[in-house]
């Protein structure tokens, strides 16, 4: 089936439901058989092609580090959807059972991405996303509404669609907060009751969309009753939405290092030749630690995959900041984008800005910290002083006030400006060369080249219009396959076919988006002013395919001349 131009760059499951059946309302499908109500087949319900090294190669472009994490997540979520789509292509002649959901639970320390990985992962698959913390309910205690308002959310997130809510992901912070105190006489039962109220969603369960003591939802569900006799109860399933929780496990190394030294065998040889503090013991857990930390049984068997996160290292939180969808540095240019100015870092203040965070060991959080601290001075200044622009050196990190006066009294100055366009290059260096390694693969696979001018554009549009590289290069790609729709559009209105060349795309691209200008439209002035000449050569020779070369972007009257100079040669 055919896609638009932008339909390419949607989500996977967005796509799903223009692609089978636009225009056609499909209702909640009955698991393991036909959809209730509804002739749509379970095949048109979800449109998943993404594989787990596609999905791991887009978690490199945002997230640094973490390779096992990013792997792990990247397989068992893809495995996920593709076994729920495997299933319901087979409807109910398939036994379905024994179905186990790849829920999972990721350890790590605060700062090192947990939250963000799913979040871009949820981005990336297109699928209703919610993400709560457990802190909540160990707070009200056990109360089953509380776990089932978190299934409602993704309904919302869905816009009330419930078919789509059902393929959503459910993510759940702060999970460690929820196992019972080991300090305690007798069971904990705020927290050991919040395990047991999520037992049931994580595995499978209807969950009522009508909340139980919302007034509106009865006064709505005692009106249908009267006019229809019949009680109205609308549902969801949970049978196919992924869980994924996430803690810090304060505590949980200290069980396992216990463990493997009381073990005292096969990889304990190894570490035990190191220094403690060299080993990251939480990459040996087992169920058996999370159940001696405060976890039911239970509850850790409905969350069968474990992945570990590391703590970023000083190279880490450096690698944040120099790549170019980092939000740290992205976030802090638009803040003081939002006056006017441009901010440029240089590679000796990132170094100093990354040694400053490591320091704090909140990992990627204090990255936020130490540049707000650096920075803030001249975010307060500088709107009133009418700069455009700021260079962040490492004396600027180490001393902002002082360089803050330094700024002031010389920031007309040649020498700022000249080192504010060395650092700019500088910056777009890296860029490219993030574009160049990061997309290169992809790019061929979705047979679009990429120029040198291209690249440039890219460039342009991240730092022009705020964009992320992905976003950029969508939006570029957008517009070239709109100037390929405008050649086909231009044969089936006169007959014969206008191909523009690579290079004179190039300079199609280059104006349309230095002009902001649509592509059709300016195509048509281009075409328009070209079309006499074409169509002379067309009479008088038959011939009907014209490749347009960069000229006649450049210069388009120069170029018809030409053509109507050859249109009264005789042919050879």
């Amino acid at each position: 089936m055919a896609m638009d131009k932008e339909e390419k760059f949607l989500p996977s499951f967005a796509r799903f439901k223009k692609q089978h059946h636009p225009g056609e309302e499909m209702t909640a499908p009955r698991f393991g058989g036909q959809p209730r109500g509804s002739k749509v087949s379970n095949q048109a319900l979800i449109n998943f092609d993404l594989k787990p090294e596609e999905l791991e190669a887009y978690l490199d472009e945002y997230l640094i580090g973490q390779p096992e994490a990013k792997a792990v997540l990247a397989t068992k979520i893809c495995t996920h959807f593709h076994r729920v789509r495997y299933m319901l292509e087979r409807g109910s002649r398939f036994n379905d059972t024994g179905f186990v959901k790849n829920n999972i639970i990721m350890i790590g320390p605060t700062g090192v991405g947990k939250t963000y990985m799913v979040k871009l992962i949820a981005n990336r698959l297109g699928v209703p996303f919610v993400k709560g913390d457990a802190t909540k309910f160990s707070e009200t205690g056990y109360v089953g509404g509380d776990v089932e308002d978190l299934i409602r959310d993704l309904v919302q997130e869905a816009d009330g669609d419930v078919e789509r809510a059902q393929f959503g992901i459910v993510y759940l912070d702060e999970i460690d907060k929820i196992a019972s105190s080991g300090n305690l006489i007798g069971p904990d039962v705020s927290r050991t009751g919040v395990q047991r109220a999520l037992l049931k969603p994580l595995e499978e369960t209807e969950v009522d969309l009508r909340v139980p003591h919302d007034p509106v939802s009865q006064l709505e569900a005692i009106e249908y009753y009267r006019r229809t006799g019949q009680r109205k109860r609308r549902t969801i399933n949970t049978r196919y939405i992924l869980f994924v929780v996430s803690g810090a496990f304060g505590g949980l190394e200290e069980i396992i290092r216990k463990r493997l030294h009381k073990q005292g065998l096969g990889f304990m040889a190894e570490v035990a030749s190191k220094h403690d503090t060299e080993v990251n013991y939480l990459r040996f857990v087992k169920s058996e630690d999370l159940i001696e930390y405060g976890f039911e049984s239970e509850f850790v068997g409905r969350l069968p995959v474990i992945t570990v996160f590391d703590p970023l290292t000083v190279e880490d939180l450096y690698l944040i900041l120099t790549n170019p969808n980092s939000t740290v540095i992205v976030n802090k240019k638009r803040d003081f984008r939002a006056y006017g100015i441009d901010l440029v870092f240089e590679e000796a203040a990132l170094r100093r800005l990354a040694e400053l965070a490591a320091q704090e060991q909140t990992g990627a959080r204090a990255l936020v910290r130490v540049i707000e601290r650096a920075l803030i001075p001249f975010e307060k200044r500088l709107p009133s002083l009418g700069a455009k622009f700021l260079v962040v050196s490492k004396e600027l990190v180490e001393d902002p006030e002082g360089m803050l006066g330094t700024f002031e009294a010389s920031f007309r100055s040649p020498e700022w400006e000249a080192r504010y366009l060395k650092v700019l290059e500088e910056e777009n260096r890296r860029i490219t060369e993030f574009i160049s390694q990061k997309k290169a693969h992809l790019l061929k696979k979705q047979g679009l080249k990429l120029t040198p001018e291209r690249l440039e554009l890219a460039v342009k549009l991240h730092r022009r219009d705020d964009l992320d590289i992905h976003q950029a290069l969508e939006e570029l790609f957008i517009l070239m396959r709109q100037v390929k729709n405008y050649e086909r559009s231009f044969e089936r209105r006169t007959g014969f076919k206008v191909v523009f060349s690579e290079e004179a795309v190039d300079r199609i691209l280059k104006h349309i988006i230095e002009m902001d200008q649509g592509v059709y439209a300016y195509c048509d002035r281009i075409v328009n002013l070209l079309e006499y000449g074409l169509r002379l050569l067309n009479e008088r020779t038959g011939k009907s395919r014209f490749v347009i070369p960069p000229e006649a972007i450049e210069h388009p009257e120069q170029y018809l001349n030409r053509l109507v100079q050859e249109s009264y040669r005789p042919p050879r």
